[in-house]
């Protein structure tokens, strides 16, 4: 005890309070808790360690309790953050208990991000190894019947959000909800839940058909258009989220760029039908360096775009590539 006292700083006496008790991390105060993990090994990476262990202990329990059965091995293997993931627990207990407050809209809105969307997606996931859930079958149903009574609340920035959250991850992973391209009166609330319905359908089902209809309802409704180019930078933190929905005048997508170009690789070819035909000509009015990223952009959809099998999707590619190359 005097040793430690004697490199933290501390006095003998709190040291001793703390010493045989198994709780102490729940009793040592900020400062005092500094001081022990500069001068103590291990301290830091046991404070670490002991934090995320009980609150993912109180999750399990809690969402057993709703009838979900949490995957530790999945849990602990993944490649997401586990501070992400417990997040995503959480947000699967806001979704169970199916309450549509603005606490629960919320807290799902938060989801709005590249690193955020992988912890969800690992919640929903139904592939072994990767879903976080042994069966996220009542998840699914409750999500369902959450998205509606959501969408019925007051107008709010953090409703659409969370509206969309919820449809984009249920469709992709299930296709149970339908994308509606036809509403009456356009608005931001069912534009972005068109957008999140459409992506979500659009990764899971290669759907070429769905593709065209959302690129021509774009090209027909002001709203759309200027929601699908406010997605991107956002999700992707070039922008900051903005509750009116705008963009700055002068935008550099330096992470847009990046994820773009992943996901040219990663998903099918109607999505990149999708991203060639709709998002980066839009991207590149507000960007035309594409974050300083044109070249890769060139060789990217060149190598993908002669991979896919559908005619009009290499026809866009090629063209896209065309128009980038005399901007280069």
């Amino acid at each position: 005890m005097s040793d430690v006292a004697a490199f933290s700083g501390l006095d003998e006496s709190t040291i001793f309070r703390l010493w045989d008790n198994t709780e102490w991390l729940d009793r040592v105060s900020g400062r005092s808790l500094q001081s022990l993990m500069s001068s103590v090994p291990g301290i830091a990476e046991y404070s670490k360690a002991h934090a995320v262990r009980k609150r993912r202990d109180g999750l399990v329990a809690d969402l057993h309790s709703e009838g979900l059965t949490v995957d530790l091995k999945a849990f602990e293997e993944s490649t997401v953050s586990q501070q992400h993931l417990l997040n995503a627990l959480e947000a699967a207990l806001y979704i169970m208990r199916g309450e549509a407050t603005q606490k629960t809209s919320s807290y799902i809105a938060r989801f709005w991000g590249r690193e955020q969307d992988r912890a969800l997606s690992a919640l929903y996931s139904t592939q072994p190894g990767e879903g976080l859930l042994d069966d996220p079958q009542k998840l699914y149903e409750s999500s369902i019947d959450l998205a509606p009574r959501l969408n019925r609340k007051t107008y709010s920035f953090h409703s659409i959000l969370a509206l969309n959250v919820l449809t984009h991850q249920v469709s992709k992973v299930t296709g149970a909800l339908e994308a509606d391209l036809g509403f009456e009166v356009p608005g931001r609330q069912t534009a972005f839940m068109m957008r999140g319905v459409v992506m979500g359908y659009l990764i899971s089902s290669g759907d070429l058909e769905l593709a065209e209809r959302y690129r021509k309802e774009l090209d027909n409704t002001p709203v759309y258009a200027a929601l699908e180019e406010w997605a991107f930078p956002t999700y992707s933190r070039d922008g900051r989220l903005s509750s009116d929905f705008t963009l700055p005048s002068s935008l550099v997508l330096v992470n847009t760029a990046r994820e773009v170009l992943r996901e040219i690789v990663v998903y099918n070819d109607a999505y990149v039908y999708y991203l060639a035909s709709t998002y980066i000509p839009l991207a590149l009015k507000r960007d035309p360096t594409f974050g300083g990223k044109l070249k890769e952009l060139i060789l990217t959809l060149e190598l993908r775009g002669a991979d896919c099998q559908d005619r009009k999707i290499r026809e866009t590619c090629h063209a896209l590539v065309r128009r980038l190359k005399g901007m280069v």
